[in-house]
């Protein structure tokens, strides 16, 4: 081989690195810092009217704009008609979550917001404090519910916090919250508690979040690692049907102290618009 043509190979092959290079910088970027909007539908019998939800989750350490304002601008553009927050909005290693109050205020300017806490809101040294600012600007769902009516809809609304079967107290309250003929819509950072006692009880909908997609999302695998389920989790983020509920999971906003960071897994704000189930006979 001459010399030129091994000089062209080895600028031919330093292009390809730096073009590979350049775009796994991106696809970290973009993992990190450019929202995306995922639309899921949803259809029941009980449902009245369309019900438009933004749901988010696992901000942890993030930011999108000072004051979140661009997370804030991008959930008002989808009009939601309300906005569910699933779990770990802080990292438990932050000692200002002053930014809570400014985003939570934020939100509940577009549409009422409805919340359920993570792992890390609970392990937080301020936990108590931080469910206050929740509290001021939204409905903090702590291991209990409430009845309402959203667009025409009645719907029992609940958050779990901690489930275990052998947490007698938790297991009352998931089976008080069961006991209704309501469209039943549970709030739960953790969609594992599904594989921990809650695939036998009856809940029409479960929004949870926690898994961050599997932080890496590998095309036409999905996510790679999960808390609790370990490597390639069934239940990493999307839609899940299963015989007793359907499972809706969010991807989340951020990631926290993990092993490995975010990739191919841009931060999401899941758009869920729950409908009336169409009779065709």
């Amino acid at each position: 081989m001459t010399f030129i043509k091994k000089h062209k190979l080895l600028t031919i092959c330093l292009l390809l690195i730096f073009i590979l290079l350049f775009l796994l910088l991106a696809n970290f970027l973009i993992s990190y810092q450019m929202l995306q909007i995922s639309n899921y539908g949803f259809s029941d019998a009980s449902i009245e009217n369309n019900i438009n939800l933004a749901v988010i989750a696992d901000l942890h350490d993030s930011s999108f704009g000072e004051g979140n304002s661009e997370l804030i601008e991008k959930v008002r553009e989808q009009k939601p008609d309300y906005i569910f927050t699933v779990g770990d909005m802080i990292s438990d290693y932050i000692e200002d979550y002053s930014y809570l109050d400014t985003l939570y205020e934020g939100l509940s300017q577009i549409a009422p917001v409805y919340c359920s806490l993570g792992n890390h809101e609970l392990s937080h040294p301020e936990s108590e404090e931080i469910k206050k600012i929740l509290n001021k600007h939204a409905t903090l769902l702590d291991n209990e519910y409430i009845e309402l009516e959203l667009n025409g809809t009645e719907v029992r609304l609940g958050g779990l916090t901690q489930y275990h079967p052998a947490n007698e107290e938790a297991k009352a309250f998931v089976a008080d919250f069961a006991d209704t003929d309501k469209f039943k819509l549970l709030l739960c950072h953790y969609p594992e508690y599904y594989i921990w006692g809650l695939d036998e009880v009856e809940i029409d909908l479960m929004v949870s979040g926690h898994t961050h997609g599997g932080q890496v999302i590998v095309p036409f695998a999905g996510g790679v690692f999960a808390p609790e389920q370990g490597w390639w989790p069934k239940y990493d983020y999307g839609v899940f049907y299963e015989e007793n509920m359907t499972l809706v999971i969010t991807r989340g906003l951020g990631s926290s102290k993990q092993k490995a960071p975010r990739f191919n897994n841009p931060p999401e704000i899941l758009c869920l618009t729950l409908t009336p189930e169409v009779d065709y006979e």
